[in-house]
């Protein structure tokens, strides 16, 4: 008897050995997400290498003619020319609006000539994005990405240009300096003076703020 009682005593034993710590069966399942690719957009702004330039001189008859060749050129009272720097803007983003700065170093300049510049649109045309300023007098322009082909919103982006999505050697925005040698300047005041007009600086930054944007929660 006392045998019989060891034996069942040791199977206890064994089934809670084999218990010991073992968890149900609950039934489980999982599944993956399809996910998705996010593309970033871009940022970006090229000056052309050069400026071109034409004699547009209110008396001349061939006003506007090209001026082949600046540095054989000479001015005289009476001159005004015009001098047209190409931007070729590119912004891609749902949501991408930015500031384009155009920074300007003032010219140490002869007596009777005044240069001023303005931001205009496009490769041609008169559409103008920044009134006339004095060189040396910083410029700001609103630019926003283009909206087609974009996801749902509806963005009014008010006071703002529409640039293109990629750089494509065209001219968005142009900068044009105007030159002018005071008609009335008398005797020999200026005679062979140089007007150094150094390059301009074209600075892009995203903003967020302004149309289509709130004040961050």
């Amino acid at each position: 008897m006392q045998n019989k009682t060891k034996g069942i005593l040791a199977g206890v034993a064994g089934v809670a050995l084999l218990t010991s710590g073992a968890t149900f069966a609950l039934w489980t399942d999982s599944g993956t997400a399809a996910g998705g690719t996010i593309t970033n957009g871009r940022l970006d702004v090229n000056a052309a290498a050069v400026a071109t330039w034409a004699d547009v001189s209110a008396d001349r008859t061939d006003r506007g003619h090209a001026i082949t060749d600046l540095a054989t050129w000479r001015m005289v009272p009476g001159d005004t020319i015009e001098g047209t720097q190409a931007l070729d803007v590119a912004l891609e983003g749902d949501n991408l609006v930015a500031s384009l700065v155009v920074d300007s170093t003032a010219a140490t300049l002869p007596t009777g000539v005044t240069v001023t510049y303005q931001v205009l649109a496009g490769a041609t045309g008169t559409t103008v994005l920044a009134e006339t300023r004095e060189l040396g007098t910083d410029s700001t322009v609103r630019l926003a990405a283009p909206r087609a082909g974009q996801a749902a919103g509806a963005p009014t982006n008010t006071g703002t240009t529409l640039v293109g999505a990629t750089l494509d050697g065209v001219a968005d925005l142009r900068v044009v300096y105007r030159v002018a040698f005071d008609a009335t300047t008398a005797g020999q005041v200026s005679a062979t003076a140089q007007s150094v007009i150094q390059g301009l600086t074209a600075t892009l930054t995203q903003t967020r703020q302004g149309a289509d944007f709130v004040a961050a929660p």
